[in-house]
């Protein structure tokens, strides 16, 4: 199987922490052509990455979906919990992070030099709504739904890290809700006292720096060439 993406996405991060959790090796390549290329999407229509290839040369997008995939083919160890209302715990929180945290980092990413105060304390407000919204419906600890790592888990962690590295310190008006007390300070701290988990989230902390320097040294020689 053959995953095509980068590591320093925090979707193609839930696949390959997951997989690694589940102890399956994912050979990982970038898009062909580059993301949202007309080459890519002949293997991927909708061009965004994760796209998984399968050994019999199917397709499959959208990571949560390719995370089903990899616990119906290789079921032990389980990153689904057995019981309906562990399975429907840890699908919401993933479900949770993709609607309620994720879409509010871009409107910040792509603030200019110039601080827009109503802009910052709205998507302030959506971020704490988002997390009360993950805590809510977490289970009982301290993982997202118990006492081992889940799909809910490999969703929400590498969407804080990135928070961290690109949100919390620039808009100290967002809340990072992994420090101080609360259920998501609990289960930060099982991430990393977990050996595989922390393994992973050094891993992507890694890879997002190297790729946010990248960036920033990108658009520091654009404008200069302006």
């Amino acid at each position: 199987m053959k995953l095509y993406g980068s590591i320093a996405s925090p979707y193609v991060a839930r696949v390959a922490m997951y997989a690694d959790l589940k102890g399956i090796t994912l050979d990982m390549e970038p898009a062909p052509g580059g993301m949202g290329s007309d080459e890519y999407k002949q293997i991927n229509p909708t061009g965004k990455i994760p796209a998984l290839l399968t050994d019999d040369g199917q397709c499959i997008a959208e990571s949560t979906v390719i995370c089903d995939y990899l616990e119906a083919l290789h079921p032990e160890p389980a990153l689904i919990p057995a019981d309906p209302m562990g399975q429907a715990q840890s699908r919401m929180i993933a479900r949770m992070t993709d609607l309620y945290v994720a879409p509010h980092n871009t409107p910040l990413n792509r603030m200019g030099p110039i601080r827009d105060e109503a802009l910052i304390a709205q998507q302030a407000e959506l971020f704490a709504t988002g997390f009360n919204y993950i805590e809510s419906y977490m289970g009982g600890g301290p993982f997202v739904v118990a006492d081992k790592p889940t799909l809910g888990d490999c969703a929400l962690a590498p969407f804080i890290i990135m928070l961290k590295q690109n949100i919390f310190e620039k808009f100290p008006e967002v809340n990072d809700p992994t420090e101080g007390s609360g259920r998501l300070v609990d289960w930060w701290q099982a991430l990393h006292e977990d050996e595989a988990c922390k393994r992973n989230l050094d891993h992507y902390t890694e890879e997002l720096t190297k790729f946010l320097a990248w960036l920033r040294d990108r658009m520091a020689k654009r404008n200069a060439g302006n």
